[in-house]
């Protein structure tokens, strides 16, 4: 039996990446995904690397279709975050943050809701 590997810890107060996805609320046969990128520098082109990332996995190349895109500042670290969630036909079996961020987490309440705006959420959590 080989060694489990096991992924290092997640440090919310560092540069990292939350996401999750869920079945598209506007497309049925759409996947939405949702992105943080906290980081001081480059979190444009790391939001660019993780599309690039699906589509370097795929032999097929859907699009991506941008739903929202939010800015803000990481209240306390001086880091910033871009929020954007996009529709796309990938599933998550194409999802890799290689060459992005090793420090990166799932996180379950990340999703279109009720009550609460996900815009909201995200606010709570960073500023």
């Amino acid at each position: 039996m080989g060694k489990a590997v096991l992924k290092p810890k997640f440090k919310f107060k560092e540069r990292h990446v939350q996401w999750n996805w869920q079945k598209s609320p506007s497309n049925g046969e759409m996947v939405r995904y949702h992105f943080i990128i906290a980081d001081d520098k480059f979190i444009e082109s790391k939001a660019e690397q993780i599309i690039l990332n699906f589509q370097s996995k795929s032999i097929v190349n859907y699009p991506f279709e941008e739903v929202r895109r939010v800015k803000g500042r990481f209240k306390d670290t001086g880091l910033k975050y871009l929020f954007v969630s996009y529709d796309t036909a990938y599933t998550p079996d194409f999802l890799s943050f290689e060459g992005v961020t090793t420090n990166f987490k799932k996180d379950p309440n990340l999703r279109e809701r009720e009550g609460l705006s996900i815009e909201d959420y995200v606010y709570r959590l960073y500023e």
